[in-house]
């Protein structure tokens, strides 16, 4: 039995608003650096900024409406709005996620390969432990109960190795492993439409959730190392180039 179309309708007003405030919050940040790219060369920039200072506008406007009906949802649901955030919010960092989680399974033909590019779920979220940086738990939202995620708790390390590579400067390497910290729990609700969707039994579909949780973690974790690397070679940089004068 699927959610009351009260709660999908709130969902997909969440998913809706997220996308706007993500919207805005570029074209901003793409506005911002027009201006100070026009103000540093030529006058085609100038123009590019204006064009987007009022893309930028509209999309605000466009993102108050989608927040309103956010409220207005949450309030008739009787739920907290932070609730219906957090599930719009998922929607994107499935969305962001997809390709890179993918990646980490095996074959595309793969059940977990195929439930991610399904029409059951639609998002995913990730709460670390505050008490153990290594650990933490991976929400999976479907639509079968939109507002009550699966949950999967992961422990993580890095397992230090020597580099393959024949360049002896390459030294050591590190490679993240991954693996269950606890059973995956509050998946029922899902298990019978995910099964429907991949044709198989919900033991199957279990583990294919369980799968993809995984990949997903993993391609989560992995991208906060690269954007962690990418900053330290901005600074790097940066103080390169302050030292160099």
């Amino acid at each position: 039995m699927g959610a009351p179309p009260a709660v999908v309708q709130a969902v997909q007003a969440a998913i809706l608003a997220s996308a706007h405030l993500a919207a805005y919050e570029q074209v901003s940040a793409a506005a911002q650096a027009c201006r100070r790219l026009g103000g540093l060369t030529s006058g085609r920039w100038r123009s590019v900024a204006r064009d987007l200072d009022s893309l930028e506008d509209e999309l605000q406007t466009a993102f108050a409406n989608a927040a309103d009906t956010l409220t207005d949802r949450a309030t008739s649901l009787g739920v907290n709005e932070d609730t219906l955030w957090t599930a719009g919010d998922a929607a994107a960092t499935l969305d962001l996620l997809r390709d890179a989680a993918l990646s980490e399974i095996d074959s595309a033909s793969a059940p977990a390969a195929r439930l991610l590019q399904g029409n059951v779920v639609y998002g995913a979220a990730f709460i670390e432990d505050p008490d153990l940086p290594d650990r933490g738990t991976t929400l999976v939202f479907g639509w079968p109960e939109p507002l009550a995620p699966a949950t999967w708790p992961w422990q993580a390390s890095w397992v230090v190795g020597d580099s393959q590579d024949d360049d002896e400067d390459q030294g050591s390497s590190e490679e993240l492993d991954l693996y269950d910290a606890g059973e995956l729990a509050g998946d029922e609700s899902m298990l019978a439409e995910l099964a429907d969707e991949l044709s198989c039994g919900r033991e199957d579909a279990r583990t294919a959730l369980r799968e993809a949780a995984l990949a997903l973690t993993r391609a989560s974790l992995l991208a906060g190392v690269d954007d962690g690397e990418d900053d330290e070679a901005d600074d790097d940089q940066a103080n390169g180039t302050l030292g160099s004068g």
